[in-house]
């Protein structure tokens, strides 16, 4: 996998930076932000984690459409936001409000975010009120002294802006007691979290949540191969940080004649128990170049599988539909699309269990 170096996020007064790890290998990114105010006025602290820092990439992948004809992918994945609002003292503070707005960076400058909100995952006190500008705000509960308001979730799917690397959140809170020499001065605080999206042409990551369909996919220009992975999260269950990627690497089977083709290795164990199972599967994709196949017959290409525990796999049944039934899983399919130096091999695979993929011939 290719190294990143993350991007500097912007100075702000009383900035607190922190690397929390989670499960799966993926981490967040936390910030404590805090209001510079008046000799008698209080501290307003907000503390932000995003999506970032998705297990050594940059962040969640920008969804979209990516390539042409039969080298096209579909990408939707999702970021989020949790606030936490601080009244550091006095008395209460009253009538407050969350508001973010969204921009896109890309290399002709800052553009208004194509990140889309999604309600049915976000906190319930909170309302898009604009698109353009990309704006959420959110009403808050009244703050006694030293205490936080309720945990603010915004869910967003990743912006489709073309060349996007990063999406600006500039979060500002406001409370009734600004004008109150003993209020929140100043009446409003603003400051930007930075959340960069991943660049890496071998590699997917989505933050995932319940009720809605992540579809992960690598770069179908970039290289021979090229890779997709979608499943549904089912109501109930918590979300998750996913990834994907490709690398060089090998894991065939003795018994095999050879193997070839990409290692792809997907990473979906951060999910809850019951995320994955018979009747809820995710839809792994291998697509390369013909000219990457030994030769031979399609019949005799099976997939080798390497879960995150136990033996290595070799999955050679072939699904009798799509999706295959609860019986029949993991199952795969094989086929050819195109012609002549354009020919694509296919190769999907249906499962409910994490890890490594390649394709070999029995």
């Amino acid at each position: 996998m290719k190294s990143h170096v993350r991007g500097l996020v912007l100075a702000i007064s009383c900035l607190i930076l922190l690397i929390l790890g989670g499960a799966g290998g993926s981490s967040a990114s936390t910030a404590k932000n805090c209001s510079s105010p008046d000799p008698q006025g209080r501290l307003v602290c907000v503390t932000v984690e995003d999506s970032d820092d998705v297990s050594g990439l940059h962040g969640p992948s920008p969804s979209g459409l990516f390539g042409s004809g039969a080298r096209q992918v579909t990408v939707t994945a999702y970021q989020y936001y949790k606030l936490t609002v601080e009244n550091s003292g006095g008395s209460t503070l009253t009538q407050g409000s969350v508001t973010v707005d969204l921009t896109d960076v890309t290399p002709d400058g800052t553009v208004v975010s194509t990140a889309a909100y999604r309600p049915s995952n976000s906190a319930a006190s909170c309302l898009l009120v604009s698109a353009s500008p990309n704006r959420v705000k959110c009403t808050l509960a009244n703050i006694p002294a030293n205490s936080s308001a309720p945990l603010i979730v915004l869910a967003y799917r990743t912006s489709t802006t073309p060349g996007v690397t990063a999406t600006i959140a500039s979060i500002t809170t406001a409370f009734k007691e600004g004008t109150n020499p003993n209020g929140a001065n100043p009446s409003t605080f603003t400051f930007t979290e930075t959340t960069n999206l991943e660049p890496d042409h071998e590699a997917s990551a989505a933050w995932s949540p319940p009720g809605q369909t992540t579809s992960l996919g690598t770069d179908p220009v970039f290289d021979s191969q090229f890779s997709t992975l979608q499943y549904t999260v089912p109501p109930g269950h918590a979300a998750f940080t996913a990834t994907m990627n490709e690398s060089n690497g090998t894991q065939c089977s003795p018994d095999l004649h050879q193997c070839f083709g990409e290692l792809v290795t997907t990473d979906l164990s951060a999910a809850d128990p019951g995320t994955f199972d018979g009747t809820h599967l995710f839809h792994l994709v291998l697509t390369m170049d013909y000219a990457l196949f030994p030769g031979g017959s399609t019949n005799s290409i099976v997939l080798t599988h390497q879960p995150d525990t136990g033996p290595l796999q070799v999955i050679r049944n072939r699904c009798s539909s799509e999706p295959p039934s609860s019986t029949e899983v993991p199952c795969i399919t094989v086929g050819v699309i195109g012609h002549g130096q354009s020919k694509l091999l296919v190769i999907g695979v249906w499962g409910d269990q994490n890890g490594g993929w390649q394709a070999g011939l029995s």
